[in-house]
């Protein structure tokens, strides 16, 4: 663990943790900005050195049991494996994980069917777009194209005799018949 802080601050966290119980060790942690390692650190060291803290003329114990095994005596098994481990149990909250999963799953479906929606509106616009392209002059000549037809002799099938005459002159044969 880390030297930066005193003594005294170390026995402050350790003694509000231990007389507190292992469920507010993460809330000791974060009220005074540590890690929740460093405050079970701390805990065990404090249960440990707790007996020479009332030995008259005792001097401070030095920490330098770096990397040395702690023995941790307590009525909490749970608690006992996870300093063992070194690991705390994590509870999930979940109504929370739930709630943003939701939520996430929610924004990807409406962001995924206003990218359909614009594509097809995309479509739609450049269909419009071209067919607003073809000109009047273009329809004037499909127009002119029909009317010649309709008013000019042709063959339509020579094998069958099938001939083409201007519209005028076949309403005015069958006027006539």
């Amino acid at each position: 663990m880390s030297d930066k802080y005193s003594s005294e601050f170390k026995a402050k966290v350790a003694l509000e943790a231990v007389t507190q119980g292992r469920s507010v060790i993460k809330e000791t942690a974060e009220k005074y900005d540590v890690t929740e390692d460093e405050v079970i650190a701390w805990a065990a060291q404090l249960h440990e050195d707790a007996s020479k803290i009332f030995t008259a003329g005792a001097e401070p114990v030095a920490d330098d049991s770096e990397g040395e095994d702690v023995d941790l005596a307590t009525d909490d098994s749970e608690f006992a494996a996870a300093v063992e481990h070194g690991v705390m149990s994590d509870t999930l909250n979940y109504k929370k994980l739930i709630f943003w999963s939701t939520l996430g799953t929610s924004l990807v479906i409406i962001f995924v069917i206003g990218l359909v929606y614009f594509s097809q509106y995309s479509l739609f616009e450049a269909q419009k777009e071209a067919s607003s392209r073809v000109t009047y002059s273009d329809f004037s000549e499909l127009v002119a194209e029909q009317e010649q037809e309709l008013n000019s002799f042709g063959v339509v099938d020579l094998e069958d005799g099938i001939y083409r005459i201007p519209i005028d002159s076949a309403i005015n044969k069958i006027a006539t018949d």
